[in-house]
C-alpha cells in the first residue's frame, strides 16, 4: 500500500486547513500575543532551559504544543520564538503550519542526532543539505519521487553564524525515519555508502512542508550517537550533545534577531 493511501493526494486541496483552525480558535477568543519574525524548533530540554530564564526568555502560553512551551527570546525585541518540541515529524509539522498561517517565515530547526560514520565525533555539527525521506508526513505534501531539501539561502546563513561563534560544523544529507529503534545495520550500512551523514526524525517532512508552503527553513543537528564500524549499538553521549547544541541555538538566536524579516 503506498503512502499516502491515495495517489496523487500531495495535489489535491485540503478540507480543513490551518488557516481554518486559527479562525475558529479567534472566534472563540483566542489571542495568539505577538507574533515573531522567526522561530527555533527545539526537541526536548529546552522549555526547562528556557523557564529558568525568565529574565532572557518570556514565556506565551498561547503557543507552542502546550503551556511552557513556546518562548520569545526577549533581548531580541520579540522577533525571535522558541518553540520547545518532543519528537517526530507529525507533531512539529502541526506546529510549522500554524506559525505559517500566524505570519512567520523564517524557521531554523535545531535537534540532535545519530552520526552514521564511524570517522564522526560525539558533539559535531552537521548542517543538513538534503533529506532521504523514511517518514510518512512529506509523501502527504510533494510527491513521492520529489527530493526535499531546505532553504539554500538560510542554510548557507547559519553555517556562516555557526562559523563566526566559533562552533566546527560540517554539512550533508539526513535520513529521516519514523521509527528510531528499527535502524537496521544494512540501512546504516547503505546510507553510509550513499554519502549520507545523519539520522533523525524531523527534517524531510519540515523540508517537505515549508517547501510547499513557501516559507525559509534550515536545520542543524549534533551528534549525541555516533555508530561504529562494524556497525551496532552507537556510542552515546547526550551531555556533550547538549552542551553543543546549546552553543548552535545562541547562534541561531543572533541569526535570526539580524536578518531581515519578509518573504
Amino acid at each position: 500500500m503506498p503512502v499516502p493511501n491515495v495517489r496523487g493526494k500531495h495535489a489535491s486541496e485540503s478540507v480543513y486547513r490551518p488557516d481554518d483552525f486559527v479562525a475558529r480558535l479567534r472566534e472563540n477568543g483566542w489571542d495568539p500575543g505577538p507574533i515573531p519574525d522567526g522561530v527555533i524548533f527545539t526537541y526536548g530540554g529546552f522549555d526547562l532551559l528556557c523557564a529558568t530564564q525568565p529574565d532572557s526568555y518570556s514565556m506565551n502560553p498561547m503557543l507552542g504544543p502546550g503551556p511552557g512551551r513556546f518562548f520569545i527570546r526577549s533581548a531580541t525585541g520579540g522577533r525571535v520564538g522558541v518553540c520547545c518540541m518532543g519528537i517526530g515529524a507529525p507533531a512539529v509539522v502541526a506546529q510549522l503550519e500554524i506559525l505559517i498561517s500566524l505570519g512567520v517565515r523564517h524557521f531554523l530547526s535545531l535537534g540532535t542526532a545519530g552520526g552514521l560514520g564511524p570517522a564522526q565525533a560525539l558533539g559535531d555539527v552537521v548542517l543538513l543539505t538534503g533529506a532521504i525521506r523514511d517518514e510518512g508526513t512529506s509523501y502527504h505534501y510533494v510527491p513521492a519521487d520529489a527530493d526535499v531539501s531546505p532553504d539554500a539561502a538560510l542554510t548557507d546563513a547559519l553555517a556562516e553564524a555557526v562559523d563566526r561563534a566559533g562552533i566546527p560544523s560540517s554539512a550533508g544529507w539526513t535520513w529521516t525515519t519514523d521509527a528510531p529503534y528499527r535502524q537496521s545495520a544494512e540501512e546504516i550500512i547503505e546510507y553510509r555508502r550513499r554519502g549520507v551523514l545523519t539520522v533523525e526524525m524531523e527534517a524531510a517532512a519540515l523540508f517537505a512542508v515549508a517547501g510547499a508552503r513557501g516559507v525559509k527553513l534550515a536545520s542543524a543537528v549534533v551528534l549525541d550517537a555516533v555508530f561504529g564500524n562494524p556497525v551496532g549499538p552507537p556510542h552515546t553521549d547526550s551531555a556533550i550533545a547538549f552542551g553543543r547544541l546549546y552553543d548552535v541555538f545562541l547562534a541561531a538566536i543572533e541569526l535570526l534577531a539580524t536578518r531581515a524579516p519578509g518573504p
